[in-house]
């Protein structure tokens, strides 16, 4: 069973949606490209250690590991992800 994404829009807090998991990756795909790479950006801003030193983390999946809060901060959009069921 696949997992339920609640989408609601900041500006309107009536406009709901029901997502599954894969519908929401379709559905805010740019939102998503976008949010992972100031993630990224922001993640590696607070290394400073030496480029042959750092390691070479997976940001995208750190990303999904708390996809509400990171798409919440992060995203471009007037939609917020208020629960995952």
């Amino acid at each position: 069973m696949e997992r339920k994404i609640i989408i609601k829009n900041r500006q309107n807090h009536k406009e709901q949606l029901e997502l599954t998991f894969s519908e929401f990756k379709i559905k805010f795909s740019n939102e998503l490209k976008t949010a992972i790479n100031t993630y990224k950006a922001h993640e590696e801003s607070k290394n400073y250690l030496p480029a042959f030193v750092k390691p070479t983390p997976d940001y995208e999946q750190d990303f999904y590991f708390d996809i509400r809060w990171n798409f919440n901060n992060y995203a471009p959009t007037n939609y917020y992800i208020e629960r995952i069921i």
